[in-house]
Formats: structure tokens, sequence, C-alpha cells
């Protein structure tokens, strides 16, 4: 029988061989293991020197040439976080301050391993659940009788914002007549109606504008089939012929997006305005288990969502090129409203993947704030009459695109945590907004490519359709074979080439950072451990 004195003797030596003896890779991280082996069967014997060991290989880099060296850092970090996790244990607040100074200090492997460590500290967030509603159930009504319970007298006062058909209101107001896509998207929008249900009786941001639509409801149903449809709705192409839609009183400014420039007359406090509102709002959702799915859309391969296990989506912790960035925030789900689509909230499903949607939410946010220079030429984009990269960097504002990532950091991190974050300028500096400026000003990748595998996938209908929206003339699909050969089209910009990382990977790391910060210091709230914080 092993006794006490004996593990503690064990543990004592495999610490002095980390502290002191040069051994070899396999060595250390066997050391490793046995020590965090050692932190999970007995925390409470558990010392200086164990902590100062399991640092000693973060902080070394006789290891950082090895392909495998992330699983060592990763082990050690964890082994960290376990003593970390442990909030009545006397080395909590040092071993938890400590990893979060050497994610700001660290790169490479030992940064994504500490990341991935201070990422995954446990926290408390759930969000409201909903009794499923039957989705096929609805009121069919004639369109001049919706026309009318809304107070709308003349119906051909209307325009157009995509699917939603909009009738500006004498109250200043607009309605808004969301039409369904599909069949299947009738689901979308009753779940749109059911969280304005929600946001508007459980209000939470009082002292912040935020200017929730408000759905109409009629027989207790929120989901109306339109009848006696009048002809100028037959011509708008996004919509069902079933004429499925819900209807909701929004601000006028529901549809004046941040990233248009004609919004804001060049009036930068304006601008900064609406973004760090913004960023507080879905900061302060999150932090209620409330997830906005789609700030904008992320894709890394559009053409490939058929296929792909991951359906072409972004998952920005793998670092892959951003398919169609500047295509991706044409429509951002945030406006000078406050936040908007309300079809993408969902409730978190699990703690594990709030790293995830915090990093997703502030990298939208900075597209959406490169859209917005952007926007001041949105002719100019892919290559100009010599056919080389169009370089717009003019367009952008060096010192506002840092002022608008610092607020927007800034309100987000406040609203999922309640804190502001430390060491901004450790956080993030000029060499990240230089990088944006320079892939985000110059369109270096512009190319896709259509893989024989996916042509032959696509019916023949789906794939002139395809290369149709890509900007193929209708004459020259006659000269198309599917199936003969990859096809390439320029579809950008992107942010990187096919295939290939995504261009700006400071964007990645700071992404990282910025989320496992923000999920630590979410852990320290709740467990009231702010002496913590430096």
């Amino acid at each position: 029988m092993v006794t006490s004195f004996e593990n503690d003797s064990s543990r004592i030596e495999t610490e002095l061989q980390l502290l002191n003896q040069p051994i070899d890779f396999q060595a250390a991280y066997m050391a490793v293991q046995y020590l965090f082996l050692h932190i999970k069967k007995s925390l409470d014997s558990i010392r200086d020197q164990t902590v100062e060991a399991l640092f000693s290989v973060l902080r070394s880099q006789r290891y950082d040439s090895q392909k495998q060296a992330f699983f060592l850092y990763k082990e050690a970090a964890d082994a960290l976080i376990h003593i970390s996790i442990s909030i009545n244990h006397p080395l909590c607040f040092s071993v938890l301050s400590i990893l979060k100074d050497l994610l700001l200090s660290s790169s490479g492997k030992k940064h994504r391993a500490v990341s991935e460590a201070l990422g995954s500290l446990p926290v408390t967030i759930s969000g409201p659940v909903f009794k499923q509603r039957d989705c096929t159930e609805f009121i069919s009504m004639s369109f001049d009788s919706c026309l009318t319970a809304q107070g709308i007298a003349d119906i051909n006062f209307f325009y157009w914002q995509g699917r939603t058909m909009i009738y500006p209101l004498n109250c200043g107001k607009i309605a808004c007549i969301k039409f369904a896509r599909t069949k299947e998207n009738v689901k979308e929008l009753l779940t749109e109606a059911e969280w304005l249900v929600f946001l508007n009786s459980h209000p939470f941001c009082c002292g912040s504008d935020f200017f929730i639509p408000v759905p109409i409801r009629i027989q207790n149903q929120y989901i109306f089939k339109l009848k006696q449809i009048p002809d100028f709705i037959f011509n708008n192409p996004e919509i069902h012929p079933d004429y499925i839609a819900i209807i909701f009183i929004a601000e006028k400014k529901y549809f004046q997006y941040a990233n248009e420039p004609c919004h804001f007359n060049d009036q930068r406090n304006a601008i900064k305005e609406v973004f760090q509102r913004n960023a507080w709002l879905l900061g302060k959702l999150t932090s209620m288990g409330i997830i906005h799915t789609a700030i904008i859309p992320l894709f890394h391969n559009r053409a490939q969502q058929s296929r792909r296990q991951d359906h072409g989506l972004y998952i920005w912790e793998q670092g892959g090129r951003l398919d169609k960035w500047l295509d991706s925030c044409r429509y951002p789900n945030f406006a000078k409203s406050g936040l908007r689509d309300f079809e993408h909230l969902a409730t978190l499903k699990s703690a594990n993947e709030l790293r995830h949607f915090i990093g997703e939410h502030i990298l939208g946010f900075i597209l959406v704030m490169g859209s917005f220079f952007r926007n001041k030429a949105p002719e100019k984009k892919g290559f100009d009459e010599k056919g080389n990269p169009m370089d717009l960097r003019t367009l952008f504002d060096k010192t506002l695109f840092i002022e608008l990532i610092t607020e927007v950091v800034r309100n987000y991190y406040h609203g999922v945590t309640g804190l502001l974050p430390e060491n901004l300028p450790k956080l993030f500096g000029e060499d990240l907004v230089d990088a944006l400026i320079e892939n985000m000003g110059i369109d270096h990748h512009m190319e896709e490519i259509l893989r024989i595998q996916d042509q032959i996938d696509m019916s023949d209908k789906d794939f002139e359709k395809f290369l149709l929206s890509r900007g193929f003339d209708v004459p020259l699909l006659k000269n198309v074979n599917k199936g003969e050969k990859d096809i390439i089209l320029n579809t950008g910009p992107h942010l990187g080439g096919f295939n290939q990382p995504i261009s700006v990977p400071k964007l990645i790391e700071f992404l990282f950072c910025l989320s496992s910060l923000c999920i630590s210091d979410r852990f320290i709230m709740e467990n009231g451990l702010k002496a913590c914080r430096n």
C-alpha cells in the first residue's frame, strides 16, 4: 500500500525534475501527466512548488519546436485550471491571475493551450426555454384586412426590404410584413415572434436604447396565411407562394444598418455609439444564455454546404479562409435601432459553446466595421482595368477602426461579465488593425473553385443557378460542361486563398485571447473572485 508520504515524496521529486533537470519532451509530458493525476486525487496536498513546476513548462522554450508541444502545454494548463476551479484552494487566485497574464504574453502553441484551458472554466449561464408551438397553426386572412387591422389606409405606399414589406405608420414607426422564404422557414418566423414576445415582456436594458419590435397577435396566433394577394407581391422572388408571414411594428431605424455610411454623415461619435450600444446589448443577451447565432452569416465554403459535415459554416477556431467576407456583411443583424432579425436567437445549449459564440460575435463586429469603410465605395471591388487587385486602403480610417474595436470589446465584454477588460493595449494593438486594413482593403483573394464532385452533386438546374448567381452570363453557360473540370470563379473578396488559412491569423489569435479572458472573468464574477483580477 502506497502511503501519503510516499505519494508526496514522488510528487516533490517530479516537481524538482521539471524545475531543475533538462529532461526530454516525453519525460516532461509524463511528469506533467503525473502531477495532473496527483492534483485530481489529492488537491489539498498541492503546494506552491507544484504550481511553479507546471508554470515552468509553460514558460520554457525548450519544447517549442516539438510537433506535439501543444499537447504538453495543454496538459500543464489544464492541470493549473483544475486548481483554479476549486475556489476555496489557497492557490486558486494566484494561478488564475498568472494564467491570464501568460495568455497575454504568449504566442503560438502555448497561447492556444492556455486559451483553451481558460476557456474551459465552468460558468453558469442558462437561457429561457419555450414551450414548442405548432407552426402549422395560423390565421388565414385577406391581405387588405391585414393592413386595415394595422391602420394602413394606402396599400400602395410601401417598399420592400428583401422579403419584408414595409409600411410607414403615422406614429413614426413602421409595420413590417415578413414573409417565409420556404415552408421550413415558417418555424423560424414563429421562433422570431416568440423571442419578440419574451424580450418585450422581460426588459433587461433600461439604460440602453433597444427598440424591440412588437409582434402582432390575432386570436392567439402570430403566423398569418395571407389571401387575395395584390399582383405586386407576386414579383418578389424571395418569398414562398403560400404567403405565410409574421407582422411586427418596429422603429423606423430598424433597417438602417450599422455599416451604411449614409446613415451617419461622417459623425464619428454617432458611428461609435451604434457599434458600442449593439455590442453591449449582444453581450448582455449572451450573459442571459440568449445567443444570436447569425450577427452576420459566416462561411468557410459556400459551394460545399451540401456535402461538408459543417455545412460550409465558418468555425473561427480552425483558422480557415473566410468566404466572401464583404457579401456576408451586406445586411448585418444590428442597426441604429439595436439588434435585429430575432429568428436567429437561440438558447445556449451548453456553457461549453460559449467561447465559440463570443469569438463569433466579435469577429462579426470587426468584419462589419471593415465593410463600413468599404461601403464608402461599394461599387469598387475585385480587379482594376489592368487586372491588379484593387487597393482601397485609403477608404479606411485607422484611428476610427481602432476606436470601434476598442469600444465594441469593452462594451461586449462588460455585457457578458459585468467587468471591463484589463490590459486592452496588450490584447490588441496597431499591428492587428494594420493587418486588417491590408487584407480588407486590398482584394488579394477573389477566387472560388467549384470542384468536379460538387458539380456532380448538383442537379442541372442548381448547377445553372449557382453559376448565374456568381456572374456567369446565360450564353456562356452553353460552353460549360458540368463535371468535366474544376471551375474557377471570381466571387470574392475572401479573407484567404481557396483551401488556405485565413489571411489575418492575428485576428484568430485575438479571438482566442478575448473569448478566453471573457469566460475567465465571467467565472471570477460568478464565484466572487474579484481579488484575482490584476
